[in-house]
């Protein structure tokens, strides 16, 4: 029973972390609508290639805004961000973004993915430089 119990977890592990590659957002996107969340990854069938032109780069994350104000708060649309390396060995945040501002984070030649959270519907645009 034990091991049926594992393997059966284990599928859903497996299954949950394709599920969630599938469903990203490539880097760069530009005004993607998130009602929830949102994924956003560089090409990871690249890794390893290392490219001395992007040495010194960084990851900018803009909270375009929806123009909708929350019933709640009575305030534009703010998200949670999470930028983490795609080998999941540097997660760096939470950070709130308020509607119409950008994060820019310092990043390294590895490939990075952003993870987005709102509670009212907005747009997101996340690129490299």
């Amino acid at each position: 029973m034990k091991k049926i119990f594992l393997l059966t977890i284990s599928i859903l592990m497996v299954t949950a972390v394709f599920a969630k590659a599938k469903g990203a957002n490539p880097i760069p996107s530009y005004n993607v609508p998130v009602a929830n969340n949102a994924y956003f990854q560089e090409d990871n069938s690249i890794l390893g290639n290392y490219d001395p032109s992007k040495e010194k780069r960084d990851i900018n994350v803009s909270n375009d805004g929806a123009g909708s104000k929350s019933n709640v708060t009575n305030e534009l649309s703010s998200i949670t961000v999470y930028i983490y390396r795609l080998d999941q060995s540097v997660i760096l945040g939470p950070f709130i973004i308020p509607a119409g501002e950008t994060l820019t984070m310092p990043i390294d030649v590895y490939q990075w993915g952003v993870y987005t959270q709102t509670n009212n519907p907005t747009n997101v645009s996340v690129w490299t430089n």
